[in-house]
Formats: C-alpha cells, sequence, structure tokens
C-alpha cells in the first residue's frame, strides 16, 4: 500500500488497484484512456502513464492494441481450458444428437436469464442506423419494397461484399458472390450441391448444433473430427478420416469455431486447404464469427488459400449487424453454377435487407461499427470468464476463445450438462447443454457472452455455479 511519501504514480496505481480488489472495476472493464486519467487526477501524462505501466507489470490490467487498458481477469487466469479426446472419427446419422430447438426459442423469453442461443445483444447492433438505411431506400425508390429478388441478389450488396472480402485475404468481385438468407442457407446450398442423401460429411467435433440438425434433415451422415481448442480441426484424425472414408464434403469454421472459440493458425489453414484440395474433397467455410477478433486484424479465410475453387465460404451479417435482416452470402467457386440453380429454384430475396446493408458497408459505418462490438466483446467474454472460475465447481475448464461471443465450459467428470440445463431453466436460465454439440460432450455447456454483464447475468451465473455443484 502506497502512502503519501510514495510516488505520485505509485499511489494512483494502488487507488485503482484498491479498487479492483473491491471489484468497482471488475474484470473486462475498460480504463479511461491516459489523456483522460490524467486530466481526471490533475496529474502530468507521463505519471498517468506510469500508473497504469505498475499496474500492467503487476498483472491488474492489460494494454490491447488500439483499445487501450483493460482490467485483467484473475481467477480466469488459473482455469484449465477444455480438451477433445483424440478419438479416431466415427460416422453417424446425428439421430442421437437432439437438436434442443427450445433453445433456440428461450432467447425470445424475456422471463429467461439469455445464455443459450448464440446471439448479440440489441445494444451492440446499429439498429437505429439500419432503420434509417430501410426509411431511406423505400423513401427514394418505392416500389423496391414492393419487388422480388432473383439470385445471385442486390449487385450492390454483392460488390460491398467483394469490397470487404480484401479484409479475408481475398479479392473477390461482385460476381463471385450469390446472396442468401444467412448463413444457414448458405450452408445447406453448399451441402445440397456438393453431396446427396447418404453421403458423408465431415463436421467438427464438437459441432454447432444448427448444422447437425441441418444434415440430419438432409439424410446425410456425419463424420466429427475433434476440434483442438486452440488450433482448430485436429489435421492428422482428418487426414486418416480422409484415408478410411468416403467423404462427400468437410464443414469447418476456422475463425473462432463454435462452441470452442479456436482460431486455425496460418500454416494450418494452408495444410487443410491443400489437404482437401488434393484428396478432391469440397470444403466448405463456415465464416460467421470471422469479423468478431478481439485484438488485431482480422484472421484471413481458408477461401484466401483456395487455388482452384474447391473452397465454398458461407457467411452472413446476422452476429455482427442484424439477426432479423437474414443477410447472408455464399462464394460457391467452381460449384458456382450449380449453387446458383439451386438458389433460383428454392427462393427468391428480399431487395430491401441487402441494399440497407451494403448502405450500411458502403458508407464506413460498419468498420466503425465493428471496432467498438469487437471491444465490448472482449470485455463481456472475459468477465464471463472471470465469474465462471469464481462461481463453477472446481475442476471446471473453460474456453479461452480470441473472438466470437460464447464460451465453452467442462465441467467436473460425472456432471449431467442436461440435467442442469432443465434444473437452470426451472430457475429462469437458459443455457445450451454438450450434448446438443456431440457425443462426449454430456458435461459440458455452451454459454452466450453476447449481453452486457448485467448483475441479473451475474447471478445467473453463481445460480449455474450452485446447480452445478
Amino acid at each position: 500500500m502506497a502512502t503519501a511519501g510514495d510516488p505520485l504514480y505509485q499511489q494512483l496505481a494502488d487507488r485503482l488497484a484498491a479498487m479492483i480488489r473491491a471489484r468497482a472495476l471488475r474484470a473486462g472493464d475498460r480504463l479511461p484512456s491516459v489523456r483522460s486519467f490524467s486530466r481526471q487526477q490533475r496529474v502530468s501524462v507521463p505519471t498517468a502513464l506510469q500508473a497504469y505501466a505498475t499496474l500492467e507489470a503487476r498483472g491488474e490490467i492489460e494494454a490491447r492494441p488500439r483499445s487501450g487498458f483493460f482490467v485483467r481477469a484473475r481467477a480466469a487466469d488459473t482455469v484449465p481450458t477444455p480438451t477433445t479426446p483424440r478419438t479416431r472419427p466415427r460416422k453417424t446419422d446425428g439421430a442421437e444428437l437432439d437438436p434442443f430447438v427450445a433453445v433456440l426459442c428461450d432467447q425470445a423469453d424475456p422471463a429467461l436469464v439469455p445464455l443459450g442461443a448464440a446471439v448479440p445483444g440489441e445494444d451492440l447492433l446499429p439498429v437505429l442506423a439500419l432503420q434509417r438505411s430501410l426509411s431511406t431506400i423505400a423513401r427514394r425508390s418505392p416500389a423496391t419494397i414492393a419487388r422480388y429478388h432473383a439470385a445471385p441478389g442486390e449487385y450492390a450488396y454483392r460488390q460491398a461484399i467483394a469490397r470487404r472480402s480484401l479484409e479475408w485475404g481475398c479479392n473477390l468481385t461482385p460476381d463471385d458472390v450469390i446472396a442468401t438468407i444467412g448463413a444457414t442457407e448458405a450452408l445447406s446450398l453448399a451441402i445440397e450441391v456438393v453431396s446427396n442423401p447418404g453421403d458423408t460429411i465431415v463436421v467438427e467435433s464438437p459441432m454447432y448444433f444448427g448444422l447437425v440438425r441441418m444434415l440430419r434433415d438432409l439424410r446425410r451422415n456425419v463424420l466429427p473430427v475433434p476440434v483442438d481448442p486452440t488450433t482448430g480441426v485436429d489435421l492428422d484424425l482428418l487426414e486418416g478420416a480422409l484415408r478410411r472414408t468416403r467423404v462427400a464434403a468437410c464443414v469447418l469454421t476456422p475463425n473462432f469455431h463454435n462452441p470452442t472459440g479456436s482460431l486455425m493458425p496460418d500454416a494450418h489453414r494452408r495444410a487443410v486447404v491443400e489437404l482437401l484440395d488434393t484428396a478432391g474433397v469440397p470444403l466448405i467455410e463456415d465464416d460467421v464469427y470471422g469479423d468478431l477478433q478481439h485484438a488485431g486484424p482480422r484472421p484471413r479465410c481458408l477461401k484466401a488459400d483456395d487455388r482452384t475453387g474447391n473452397v465454398i465460404l458461407c457467411g452472413s451479417f446476422s452476429k455482427t449487424l442484424a439477426p432479423g435482416l437474414r443477410a447472408g452470402y455464399i462464394v460457391p467457386g467452381r460449384f458456382y453454377e450449380q449453387v446458383l440453380a439451386v438458389k433460383r429454384a428454392r427462393t427468391l430475396g428480399g431487395t430491401m435487407p441487402m441494399l440497407a446493408v451494403a448502405d450500411f458497408l458502403r458508407n464506413g459505418g460498419y468498420e466503425r461499427h465493428l471496432r467498438t462490438m469487437r471491444r465490448k466483446l472482449a470485455g463481456r467474454v472475459m468477465r464471463m470468464r472471470e465469474a465462471v472460475a469464481e462461481a463453477f465447481p472446481e475442476g471446471t475448464a473453460v474456453s479461452r476463445p480470441a473472438g466470437g461471443f460464447v464460451l465453452w465450459c467442462a465441467l467436473p467428470p460425472g456432471t449431467d450438462a442436461l440435467r442442469l440445463f432443465h434444473r437452470a431453466k426451472e430457475a429462469g436460465i437458459s443455457v445450451a447443454p454438450g450434448g446438443m454439440f456431440g457425443t462426449g460432450f454430456e458435461n459440458c455447456v455452451r454459454l452466450n457472452c453476447g449481453y452486457a454483464f448485467t448483475p441479473r447475468i451475474a447471478a445467473a451465473i453463481r445460480t449455474l455455479g450452485r446447480l452445478a455443484r
């Protein structure tokens, strides 16, 4: 504890440390900028900076590039990350995996704390700006609202996505892109074009439960390959699975995998693209979380390393702009004509959502919006990790996602996550039990961190910890 005789920067550092210990400042909270802090405390900028540097050296706070200083998680630092057993992949039809449609419905129930479905809080989304865009479009072109738009979709929308592709490491043209009704339709189109009922599709384990249900409804078999929580799909097991089994396609999420949050390293990406290209197996890439890194540059897509058109890129703006607009896209590569034909035979797109998203992207609001959203999500994930580390039973492992907004929690062996799911709902809390994501995850739960960490959510985490015990 600093005294009046200590240097001023030391006194300031100790005052902030006391606030952190008293939880007036919590894990993930952003501190004032150095200049703001110097003005608030009426000290020089170097003194304020030295106070922050002292706290950073102690491990109390951390600096994030181009984002500022944040209170570090403490209890969460001691918690291990979950591991996925490196078991030999076995083919299944997915019938034993209950999709728990109720989890998706729960997010609309205001009586439940929304920790189940992976949706961002409304406070993170530019709702008013999109409303203004929709109003402007309707006012300037009244006929727009009265017409369908056939695939490939509005040119302005596809042009905006092509411009965005430079951020992904790609150089797409508008003619490479087909608009879809969200990423779900994009994935479904890709699977239907490259496979037939009864075929086997490689997926990640744990796997996104929406994909499980889609493949089951399309009558495809699934071959789950384990995901490492830091590097993504296990390359050795994937190669072995391709040797032993006739595979029609492979669906991967390299950027902030749902539910583990893993981010595939660049060398791993190139190896995956080359492996599947050599094997002649189409690679379907789900990049719905790709824009939501917590720090640093936006990660590349697998599509960036595609030289033969074998990678089919699927994405949407549901996680970053507005789930209700259902604005998605697919970049089919060498399967363009087949995807276009199926899309035209199945659905017609709405013009208004595409034009609203194109307007938002074209006028520069998207990058500013993403910077704010990324910073807030990083803080929310950190605070949730800290709360879980404090409240859940000893022996719990928690993921360390570098992007996105979900946490994957492995409770101590023997914990029944399905029972926890039902008891939590009785207590007014929605969670996603591990059984939704594959076999072998019966003691796991996925938690949504997309909402502001309010006292209500903090209390819900404490309740979940008590129920898990």
